[in-house]
């Protein structure tokens, strides 16, 4: 995919696209505050269901498509504002691979929660799009280990839904593990959180993020994402040492007395009790991509981590993330990652490389999977209450986007269709943003002007 980089740096020798392609780095002396799509839902669901569907493949060449010339004319003056002060705007036709717009598309910006595209990308393929997360228990003598697997999407306990298959919940994995204890009656409860490590904040992050809701102390092991209480936002500064308290707390309800809780490794001599599984890492991307969902993010960077470089932490998972895109054939020229949500305002992504994943889930060549995550304008997630004014109707229903935003910060990336129906790749990344809600309306705007477009 670096075809994109090469053709719109062909095109701005030529004229055709009068933008310069600055490669700037933006420094930061503390960490972005939060914006509202940067907050998890309330409550985090382990079998996400979402009403959007796939992009149809793109043909190779499906006909007369849009022109450079038609797109600059209808965006330009946008995508230039001050609104976005220092930004980076990039249209991609997928079905040619013609980049249709480029203003500074290659400069590295701060891109907020626009990050998770591509974390959900190296989910995707570092993971597979089928695999499932467990949470086990096992034991050794009279000690019985609670094992966290990295399932950010576990759950206390589902009242709605009885199946002896439903919803991974500690509550079912203490049942199921009280039962294959037999007549076992006390145990020690060790918990083993050691598949992540490593700082549990992420690097620039504040420190005040977990009791404001933002986001939990990264854990292998957690429930409710680390919540104090299934109905609150605040985290607890200990997510796995919580978990590992109710699941004592269901065992004893089952008649199993507990005389100690601890945390430590299970012995790889110990067997196997029970075990709970995830939604598909497909449908805990789509979650994350939907909802903005932090947590969810955090605990697939640490995966790919963990699973290409065997370092399941925050500087694992960035290394690993720019592994996995870099050898998919995604020019990462200028990333520099420190998370894997966007809450860090030390990421650095340029707008063409987010394109560049973009247009494969457009074409369908891999990672389809994203594009059911995609927020719909007006519709779902952190895009339900946008696209609402006279100005960005046309974008309703026919946008699908990432949305980001952090103090200063602002982003939209993710596709459209155009008025002859056919899907356009764009990305807007903002730093230095004085007015979130101009920002935020022009970034509407320009995707529901790409919607009005055929632009031949």
């Amino acid at each position: 995919m670096t075809a994109l980089r090469t053709r719109a740096g062909a095109l701005a020798a030529a004229g055709i696209l009068a933008f310069p392609a600055v490669l700037a780095v933006p420094t930061a002396s503390a960490p972005p505050a939060l914006g509202a799509d940067t907050l998890p839902p309330a409550s985090p669901s382990a079998n996400p269901s979402n009403p959007n569907t796939p992009w149809s493949a793109v043909a190779a060449d499906s006909g007369t498509g849009p022109s450079a010339a038609g797109v600059i004319d209808q965006i330009d003056e946008l995508a230039t504002s001050k609104a976005l002060r220092r930004s980076g705007v990039v249209v991609v036709d997928p079905g040619t691979d013609a980049v249709l717009y480029d203003d500074r598309a290659q400069r590295a910006l701060i891109p907020a929660s626009s990050l998770k595209i591509l974390t959900a990308a190296a989910a995707l393929e570092a993971l597979g799009p089928r695999t499932r997360l467990a949470t086990t228990s096992a034991a050794a003598g009279d000690v019985v280990y609670l094992v966290g697997g990295g399932d950010a999407t576990l759950a206390r306990k589902d009242e709605r839904d009885a199946r002896p298959q439903g919803p991974a919940t500690i509550r079912r994995l203490a049942r199921e593990t009280a039962t294959a204890l037999g007549g076992t009656t006390r145990v020690d409860v060790v918990f083993d959180d050691s598949l992540f490590t490593g700082r549990k904040l992420g690097p620039g992050w504040a420190d005040g993020f977990p009791a404001s809701g933002v986001a939990a102390p990264v854990s292998a092991l957690m429930m409710d994402q680390g919540r104090r209480s299934a109905d609150s936002r605040a985290r607890v500064k200990d997510p796995a040492r919580k978990a590992a308290r109710a699941f004592a707390n269901y065992l004893e309800k089952q008649g199993v007395q507990v005389r100690g809780i601890e945390r430590g490794v299970a012995p790889s001599s110990a067997r196997e009790l029970a075990r709970v599984e995830s939604a598909t890492i497909t449908e805990i991307v789509q979650m994350m991509l939907t909802e903005s969902d932090n947590d969810v993010a955090e605990s697939l960077g640490h995966l790919v981590g963990r699973a290409v470089l065997q370092d399941g932490s925050f500087a694992g998972g960035a290394r690993a993330m720019t592994q996995v895109l870099a050898e998919a054939g995604i020019d990462i020229s200028g990333m520099e990652l420190a998370d894997a949500s966007g809450l860090s305002g030390r990421n650095e992504v340029a707008p063409i490389t987010i394109a560049e994943v973009l247009s494969d889930v457009v074409r369908e060549e891999r990672w389809s999977a994203i594009s059911g995550g995609l927020a719909v304008a007006g519709v779902s997630g952190t895009l339900a209450d946008r696209f609402a004014t006279r100005a960005t109707s046309a974008g309703r229903g026919v946008v699908r986007a990432k949305t980001g935003t952090l103090t200063g910060v602002g982003a939209l990336a993710g596709t459209v269709l155009d008025s002859d129906e056919r899907p356009l790749v764009f990305v807007v990344l903002a730093n230095r943003v004085r007015s979130q809600a101009q920002a935020r309306d022009t970034m509407d705007r320009i995707a529901s002007k790409l919607a009005e477009c055929g632009c031949r």
